[in-house]
């Protein structure tokens, strides 16, 4: 599958259009040449002329901005606009989660099946044994606080 050549802002062609202003990729602004090779694994003559302005490859483009700014979109679309930062995942709107948050959200939904497995039961047998009612406003109430 082939792209279709693009433009941008700046009427510069390019098959994904220009990723970088003239001068270096955004990315590239904080990144020795040195470091850029060992993450691309080219030569550090490629890595400085990046640096100088020529155009990388998307491949490369992508897998410094990961390297450089987290973003996890260059993964999966699915994530796009979530972060790695300082070892948390950042969310698009700011919040922050831990290892431990990410792992327990399994323990939390069998929590929650457990409660409503046993809400039924509870109900089932009052309804066997004839002891359920609807509840009143006033119960809802305390059950809602």
């Amino acid at each position: 599958m082939t792209r279709p050549v693009t433009q941008n802002a700046a009427g510069q062609r390019g098959r994904w259009g220009r990723l970088f202003k003239p001068g270096g990729l955004e990315a590239l602004n904080d990144i020795t040449p040195e470091v850029i090779a060992e993450i691309c694994r080219v030569h550090i003559t490629t890595a400085r002329r990046w640096k100088r302005g020529e155009e990388p490859p998307f491949t490369a483009l992508q897998l410094l901005k990961l390297f450089n700014d987290r973003e996890l979109g260059v993964v999966d679309l699915k994530w796009a606009h979530w972060r790695m930062k300082e070892g948390l995942l950042v969310s698009p709107d700011g919040q922050t989660f831990t290892p431990g948050d990410v792992m327990s959200i399994a323990w939390l939904r069998m929590q929650i099946q457990s409660y409503q497995r046993d809400q039924r039961f509870i109900l089932q047998s009052d309804w066997i044994d004839q002891k359920w009612r609807p509840a009143t406003e006033q119960e809802e109430i305390r059950a809602s606080a």
